[in-house]
């Protein structure tokens, strides 16, 4: 029985909304931290492409590396709005939270993490790192790539991308000891970048660094991918993970209920 976890998701779910509402500046201040944490190894994840395109496994190491993104905002208690998709479904399935709070903490959470990824795109640009890509660099070319899909293949990956994120959300919340859970997180994330799924939040700091570092994308083409990415991760993260997570796993006086026919 995973129940106790179903517990300890809709509390975490409750406690989010209640610090939206009791402190909002503080909340929105963690949702921008997740979207800077994420655009930084995002970066990193380009710079490895590229440099390592003629390597045999050059893409199997950038897509490892990529976990780190998410075990920064889960060590770091930030808000990260893919998943949150699955902690405030859970919350809201067991009446900890109702379905307007979590509308409003998805809102919140998702423009604080794209403040956070234009913000670091700004000051990887100040730094020099941007402008110094040669145009064929893989960041650029990554970017057109993923905006220039049909809007239901990038759907379908979104739902794909944040089943995988939740799936390695929710086997962490199993874990006790921290370097599990860091090999839980970097283990799974793996799947879903080196199978090239649509990550929204990610790819709000892939298109900040393109467009900032000169590349081609429009900012049209870049709504156009984040408009159908965020759809996809919100059904994974909800129809995919959140429910099934709590109606596979009841309370107690349920399961005693069904067992009596």
């Amino acid at each position: 029985m995973d129940r106790p976890h179903v517990e300890k998701a809709a509390a975490a779910g409750a406690n989010k909304v209640r610090l939206l509402q009791d402190d909002a500046s503080r909340y929105l201040l963690r949702s921008v931290g997740a979207g800077m944490g994420l655009t930084l190894v995002v970066f990193v994840f380009w710079v490895l492409m590229h440099n390592l395109r003629d390597l045999p496994f050059g893409k199997e190491i950038a897509a490892a590396f990529f976990g780190v993104g998410l075990t920064i905002i889960v060590f770091t208690n930030m808000e990260l709005f893919t998943s949150n998709s699955m902690y405030l479904t859970v919350s809201s399935a067991e009446g900890r939270t109702s379905w307007k709070q979590t509308l409003a903490l998805w809102i919140a959470c998702y423009f604080g993490n794209l403040v956070g990824a234009i913000f670091v795109a700004a000051l990887l640009l100040g730094a020099g790192s941007l402008g110094q890509l040669p145009a064929d660099h893989a960041l650029f070319t990554g970017a057109l790539h993923k905006a220039h899909q049909a809007g239901s293949v990038i759907f379908v990956k979104g739902i794909l991308a944040n089943w995988i994120v939740c799936l390695a959300v929710r086997m962490a919340l199993r874990c006790n000891e921290e370097v599990a859970k860091i090999l839980i997180l970097i283990l799974v994330v793996f799947i879903f970048v080196y199978l090239g799924f649509e990550h929204s939040i990610a790819n709000m700091g892939t298109f900040s660094m393109a467009m900032m570092g000169g590349g081609s994308l429009t900012a049209a083409e870049a709504l156009h991918n984040l408009l159908y990415s965020t759809a996809g991760n919100l059904v994974g993260g909800i129809v995919l993970v959140g429910l099934p997570f709590t109606y596979l796993n009841p309370r107690e006086r349920e399961e005693q209920s069904a067992g009596t026919g």
